[in-house]
C-alpha cells in the first residue's frame, strides 16, 4: 500500500481526512507535514504519511476474514482528471500540483516595486512615525511596519492586520507577475510574537490535558494559527488535536488520546 500522499485542501483537517481516505487508513494511523500553508487563492498542501508501526503490521499480519478480490486498477495519464463514484455522484480526483519553483528574488519585479510603493503611501496615512521595511524568503515577501502605537493597526488577535494584508496583497496579485512569493504584512513583529505565544500556549494546555484527563478548547483562530498548534503537539504522546466549528469561528480542541 502507498505509505504517503500529498493532498491539497482548504483546511488542515480537510487535507488530513482526504489523505487518510486515499491511503485507506484511520486518522490515528498517520502523521502529517504541512508542505505549503496556502494563501488567498491557493489551497494548502499537506503530506500525509502512514506511521511505520501501522504499515509494518498491515504488511505482516494475516487477515482474519475473507477479503474481496481487488478490483483492477485504472491507469490514468498524467495531467488528466480521474472520475470515480461516491454516493451515486461523480467526483473528480485532480492530479496533485507540483511544488512551487523557487526563483532568484528580483527586487525590481513590478509585483514588489508597485506593492511597496502602495504600502508606503498607505502607512503614511496611518501615522507619521511608521517605518516600512522589506525582507524575503523562499515563499514570502514580507512588508514590516514599526512605530509608535502600532497596536491599533494589529487589532484583536491580528484581525486588523489581516484586513490590511488582504488589501496590500490584492495590489500584488493585480500586477500579474510570474513571481510566486506571496506578500505578507507584519506589523510590530506581531507574527513572530504570536507564533511564540501559540507554541507556549499549546504546550501549557497539553500539560493541563495530561494532568486532568479533560479536553481543552482554545479560542477561535485562523487556519494559519491552528496549523502552528497542530504541528507543535503532533508528536506529543497522549495528546490529539482536532479542529471544530465553522469559519470564521473555527477553533481547536486539545484532547487526551493515543495517536
Amino acid at each position: 500500500m502507498n505509505k504517503s500522499v500529498t493532498v491539497s485542501a482548504k483546511s488542515l483537517d480537510e487535507a488530513i481526512t482526504k489523505g487518510c481516505a486515499e491511503l485507506g487508513v484511520a486518522l490515528d494511523e498517520v502523521d502529517f507535514e504541512v508542505v505549503d500553508e496556502g494563501g488567498m487563492f491557493r489551497k494548502m498542501q499537506v503530506k500525509v504519511t502512514v506511521k511505520e508501526n501501522h504499515s509494518d503490521s498491515v504488511e505482516t499480519s494475516t487477515p482474519a476474514v475473507e477479503t474481496k478480490a481487488e478490483e483492477p486498477k485504472v491507469q490514468v495519464e498524467a495531467g488528466t482528471v480521474e472520475e470515480f463514484e461516491i454516493g451515486g455522484k461523480t467526483q473528480k480526483n485532480k492530479p496533485a500540483r507540483e511544488p512551487r519553483k523557487v526563483t532568484e528574488f528580483n527586487p525590481e519585479c513590478p509585483k514588489f516595486t508597485k506593492t511597496v510603493a502602495f504600502a508606503e503611501e498607505f502607512f503614511k496615512l496611518m501615522g507619521d512615525n511608521l517605518k516600512v521595511t522589506t525582507s524575503h524568503n523562499d515563499q514570502e515577501f514580507i512588508i514590516g511596519v514599526e512605530g509608535e502605537d502600532v497596536g491599533r493597526l494589529i487589532g484583536k488577535n491580528g484581525r486588523t492586520m489581516a484586513a490590511i494584508n488582504t488589501i496590500i496583497q490584492s495590489i500584488a496579485i493585480n500586477t500579474h507577475s510570474e513571481e510566486s512569493r506571496r506578500v505578507l504584512v507584519d506589523i510590530g513583529n506581531y507574527r513572530e510574537k504570536r507564533k511564540d505565544y501559540l507554541i507556549e500556549l499549546a504546550k501549557r494546555k497539553a500539560e493541563q490535558v495530561k494532568r486532568t484527563g479533560r479536553s481543552v478548547r482554545l479560542d477561535p483562530m485562523p487556519a494559519r494559527e491552528r496549523v502552528i498548534v497542530h504541528l507543535t503537539l503532533q508528536d506529543v504522546e497522549g495528546i490529539i488535536t482536532e479542529s471544530e466549528g465553522v469559519e470564521p469561528r473555527r477553533y481547536l480542541v486539545i484532547k487526551p488520546g493515543a495517536r
